[in-house]
């Protein structure tokens, strides 16, 4: 028996997403590398064309070209995935001139965040990372967003008369691995970070598939609001610098 269609949605898959609404999560697995672009193009998309509702996304907007994810088991953390199709990092596309400001868009969703944790958080409490393609799960572009590791706010506290506008080295062994790093102010955020490394960093451009990047919220001397980008360019997990639990350290 053929299963039931409305408007290119088959209905097992309608069900399937009502399953997961009523159990309060996500219910999908990223055992597969591809999951993630699965979600997105087999269900968020089909579903906001055909009923008007994101599920089980958060978030589709189609004229920027991202989705926004609620990430499974995580209730804190939201994943920011675009609409058309791209492995990862080393895709040539995030390199382009129309390529969706992802960063700034990740940025603008971290309410869907803070409203999860139990604690009142600060500029300096959100991040957003994405990892290198050695060391990613899924071979769809996405960047998360959740809470600042504890350490890594100490260590940027500790090392704060020496982040500036130009690159140095922050080595945040043995929790995590080297760094660079640099001050960027907030309307900085509406350019490509993709292409700021690629255009800063030595040899990023040829090895993007190596690059890592967090980009955090920062306070200067001044009170100030700002970023800390910080790139490891080794083939890192630059999600380490986040804290999926949102524990502030205890």
């Amino acid at each position: 028996m053929k299963s039931t269609i409305i408007r290119g949605i088959p209905a097992k898959l309608i069900g399937l997403v009502c399953i997961c609404l009523s159990s309060g999560a996500i219910a999908f697995s990223f055992n597969e590398r591809g999951a993630l672009w699965h979600v997105v193009d087999d269900l968020c998309l089909p579903m906001q064309r055909a009923i008007s509702l994101p599920l089980p996304c958060l978030k589709v907007d189609p004229e920027r070209g991202f989705v926004v994810i609620r990430a499974p088991l995580d209730e804190t953390q939201i994943i920011i995935v675009p609409t058309a199709k791209m492995e990862g990092i080393e895709s040539p596309v995030v390199l382009q001139d129309n390529m969706p400001n992802l960063w700034l868009f990740a940025w603008n969703e971290r309410s869907r965040v803070t409203a999860r944790v139990r604690r009142p958080l600060d500029w300096s409490d959100i991040g957003m990372a994405i990892n290198s393609k050695e060391q990613r799960t899924q071979d769809q572009l996405h960047i998360h967003v959740s809470c600042v590791d504890a350490r890594l706010k100490q260590a940027l506290a500790s090392h704060a008369g020496t982040i500036s506008t130009k690159w140095s080295a922050l080595d945040l062994h043995p929790w995590a691995n080297q760094y660079r790093i640099k001050r960027i102010d907030v309307a900085a955020l509406n350019q490509n970070i993709f292409k700021l490394i690629a255009d800063e960093v030595p040899g990023a451009r040829l090895r993007m598939a190596l690059q890592s990047i967090a980009v955090v919220g920062l306070p200067d001397k001044n009170g100030d609001r700002g970023f800390a980008v910080l790139v490891n360019s080794k083939g890192g997990h630059a999600e380490e610098l986040l804290d999926h639990t949102c524990s502030n350290g205890e």
